[in-house]
């Protein structure tokens, strides 16, 4: 989650949007806001064809992240996995900066995914199963990619995490499980087969099935670190998990049907799941908490509070879990 205050001045006249964009081809007249959350995203159209500018202030990502980012889609592109392409600018560069009155703003832009989003309620029995094959595959290919620069890790997540929480005193119990957590992990088994490069948000919002393949395209790796290939799974089933009944643990078990027909899963990380979740946990509290930091209510616009207070809202419900 971006910084509540760099996403007004983002959003004001749709300034930074309106340069970047100029950066690249584009007709005409079609740029328009899409959403604002991790990052700006606007949608546009190249000749007629729908394609999203995405842009991010320099406080809330770096120009060595996203680029990893890129290198990483780049590679599992050239492999044969279904993610959208990025697009170079008329200077030829995959990514480009603007310096703008509010700070300097990094700018990429994609192509729309191939495919179809799908609710997880409407979800047949064959695209559960081929949700979990889509991500084993990923995994498969991240064991055999070495990033041409260092990635951000797990450890470098939890070190956000405590530097945020000590800027808050009365967050004492958060703490504790801070480093009950960090001992947690640490414990787990590391390295090939286990550990590597995660999508880290592999749920139904970030992937798009394509009827004719049969496959699903992802999107989104901004998120992406070194991590258990875990988290990954346990991440994009958690609202499942959540599900009363038979249901719930039946559409599970299709998942994990289709990711182990590509890869070993050991059955001792699924009951390690709640440490996961409290990795999630944990790293989202701080992500809002941090979010919401330096912004003046009173100066601020109507829908800013607003959302403001859903973010708080979300962090006492993280910190009664």
């Amino acid at each position: 989650m971006m910084s509540l205050r760099n996403m007004i001045r983002g959003l004001e006249n749709d300034s930074p949007a309106k340069e970047l964009i100029a950066l690249w081809d584009h007709d005409a007249g079609t740029l328009k806001f899409w959403r604002a959350s991790s990052n700006f995203v606007y949608v546009f159209d190249r000749n007629g064809v729908r394609h999203y500018l995405r842009f991010i202030h320099e406080e809330d990502n770096t120009a060595g992240n996203i680029q990893a980012e890129l290198d990483f889609m780049q590679y599992l592109l050239d492999q044969g996995y279904p993610t959208v392409a990025p697009v170079r600018s008329i200077n030829g560069a995959w990514m480009e900066k603007v310096l703008t009155a509010s700070g300097l703003y990094y700018g990429v832009v994609f192509e729309q995914a191939k495919g179809k989003h799908i609710p997880l309620e409407q979800m047949s029995d064959i695209q559960f199963e081929e949700w979990g094959r889509s991500l084993a595959e990923l995994h498969l290919l991240s064991e055999k990619y070495t990033p041409q620069a260092p990635y951000k890790s797990w450890q470098d997540a939890l070190a956000f995490v405590s530097s945020v929480l000590r800027r808050y005193p009365h967050e004492a119990g958060l703490r504790q499980e801070l480093e009950r957590l960090r001992e947690q992990l640490s414990e787990l088994p590391a390295g090939a087969g286990h550990t590597g490069l995660i999508h880290y948000d592999f749920e139904t919002d970030n992937i798009f099935y394509d009827d004719e393949e049969q496959r699903y395209c992802a999107i989104d790796f901004d998120d992406a670190m070194i991590h258990w290939y875990m988290m990954d799974v346990a991440s994009a089933v958690s609202d499942l998990y959540e599900q009363d009944g038979e249901e719930g643990s039946r559409r599970i078990g299709q998942f994990l049907t289709g990711y182990r027909s590509i890869k070993a899963l050991d059955e001792k990380y699924l009951s390690l799941r709640f440490i996961f979740q409290k990795f999630a946990d944990l790293y989202m509290f701080a992500r809002l908490l941090r979010s919401v930091e330096d912004m003046d209510d009173s100066s601020s616009p109507e829908w800013a509070v607003k959302l403001k207070n859903k973010l708080l809202g979300a962090c006492d419900r993280i910190r009664e879990r």
